[in-house]
């Protein structure tokens, strides 16, 4: 239980973060920063760690989620 309120608030800490951090990023210039040009590069292999990442962590809180808190038959 103690894991899932955690969880509840970081999202809605990070939601709340992003969208006023957003609102305060200054407006970008056009042609001032242009990117790098990625022709030919290989981004799919940071995708599938991070995803691996989420997945081992997804798995990770479900399996410490113990059943303390639910009454016991005496």
């Amino acid at each position: 239980m103690v894991i899932r309120k955690a969880l509840v608030a970081l999202a809605t800490a990070g939601l709340v973060l992003g969208s006023t951090a957003a609102a305060a990023a200054p407006v970008a210039i056009d042609g001032v920063r242009d990117g790098s040009s990625v022709e030919g590069e290989n981004l799919n292999t940071f995708a599938w760690i991070v995803g691996l990442l989420i997945l081992i962590g997804v798995i990770g809180v479900i399996a410490a989620d113990g059943d303390e808190d639910l009454p016991t038959s005496p």
